[in-house]
């Protein structure tokens, strides 16, 4: 006798209507409830109709990734695919699949615009890189759920996660200080980065509660690159009163940095100590190890793709947060002064 969806409602407990929402995934239906219903339909064998089950889905049970994906992003920007794989990992978990799309802030919008029309996803994980005021405003017109990674660089109500680059800055900086350097320089990004100025304005910050100036001169702007990386770090060489350490704001940076010490027959700690942030791709297999203020990316996607779920079964849900703690890793790059 064939088994049919009057007999799963039956059996419980509950609707027809109840068990149909359960079969295509509604987010309306209680885990509870959920969890009863899946139960007896696996108890009773019942096999729903696949092409009923697809007419009557609402939900999609996609998440798609918005991101920049240029050639070389596995190194430039290593990050993303930790941050990817902890989306994934979440979304997984939860039934859902993840579709990965290239795309750049200026063509996005059509991008999230085709997502919708065709009802590809039911939310979109967003990196920092590629939002722009444009799509804000399409994603309110919708009301589609979603989660940027990384805080946008101008104020909005969207939704956003990011790590604290602000309290990274500091943990770097009250290493330094705790070691006994107080001639610190910064090495970082232009006014735009945004992150390298949160990472410079917890330094300055944790050097003021300290009581400690430091000289404008020990503060250099320029592209996040090894070859500005080494340029500013000959600058700072050159200075009539050098600096005892430097904050590299990116791997990039600090492998410039390095090379600059290095031609300058300089010695790491002991001529010149080096801190910097994010614990790849280059901190590890330098000599001497370098000390790094690190941040655990792939659980930031994890907690981007968990709260990405929650969005989808509760739209009004307002989040903006500060998701994983940095974490300080003492190496032989700041052991010196002590």
């Amino acid at each position: 006798m064939k088994i049919t969806i009057k007999d799963v409602a039956k059996a419980a407990d509950t609707s027809i209507s109840t068990v149909s929402k359960v079969i295509n995934g509604s987010y309306t239906i209680s885990d509870k409830t959920a969890d009863r219903v899946k139960k007896v339909i696996e108890d009773l064998g019942y096999k729903p109709n696949a092409r009923a089950q697809t007419l009557a889905r609402k939900a999609t049970k996609h998440a798609a990734f918005l991101t920049q994906l240029p050639k070389n992003a596995a190194f430039e920007n290593p990050h993303m695919f930790e941050i990817i794989s902890g989306a994934q990992h979440a979304l997984a978990k939860k039934g859902f699949t993840l579709q990965l799309i290239e795309c750049n802030p200026q063509n996005v919008c059509d991008m999230a615009k085709d997502i919708i029309e065709r009802k590809r996803a039911d939310g979109l994980l967003l990196h920092a890189s590629v939002v722009n005021k444009e799509l804000t405003l399409m994603i309110k017109k919708y009301e589609l759920p979603h989660i940027i990674i990384g805080m946008p660089n101008f104020s909005t109500s969207l939704c956003w996660i990011d790590n604290n680059n602000q309290l990274s800055g500091e943990m770097a900086a009250n290493h330094l200080m705790d070691q006994g350097y107080t001639r610190i320089a910064y090495i970082g990004g232009r006014e735009e980065d945004r992150i390298s100025k949160n990472r410079l304005m917890g330094c300055m910050e944790a050097f003021k509660e300290e009581g400690l100036e430091i000289s404008q001169e020990y503060l250099m702007e320029g592209n996040p690159t090894v070859e500005d990386g080494f340029l500013m770090t000959r600058k700072l060489l050159n200075l009539i009163t050098r600096p005892d350490a430097i904050i590299c704001a990116n791997n990039y940076l600090l492998f410039g940095c390095i090379n600059a010490l290095k031609e300058a027959s300089l010695r790491i700690p002991e001529d010149v100590a080096i801190i910097t942030f994010d614990d790849y791709p280059f901190t590890q297999i330098m000599s001497p190890m370098i000390s790094t203020v690190s941040i655990d990316v792939y659980d930031m996607g994890k907690q981007a793709g968990d709260m990405l779920v929650k969005k989808i079964k509760n739209p009004k849900l307002q989040i903006q947060t500060f998701t994983t703690l940095p974490e300080l890793l003492i190496r032989d790059s700041t052991l010196g002064n002590k």
